[in-house]
């Protein structure tokens, strides 16, 4: 059965290394990240290169979990 999962700190170690292999599991996996559009341009590339060059669900999603506001942003974002 495929899940919707949210992993925080997704632009690097340990946490990208879930967000790819639960969206190869065949979960639909949105990978947050603080910064999205600055210093993490990068790993949001990297993330869609990925998610294209293996069809899977993967997504990224701005989200700094010290800030409250931006992670029901990013909540309300995946409902939607």
């Amino acid at each position: 059965m495929s899940k919707n999962i949210v992993i925080t700190g997704a632009s690097s170690g340990f946490g990208a290394m879930t967000a790819r292999a639960l969206a190869d599991a065949g979960h639909t996996v949105y990978a947050g990240m603080r910064h999205p559009e600055g210093p993490n341009a990068a790993a949001v590339a990297d993330l869609d290169a990925y998610a294209t060059e293996h069809s899977v669900n993967l997504h990224a999603v701005a989200m700094d979990v010290t800030d409250q506001d931006m992670v029901d942003a990013a909540i309300a974002q995946i409902i939607d």
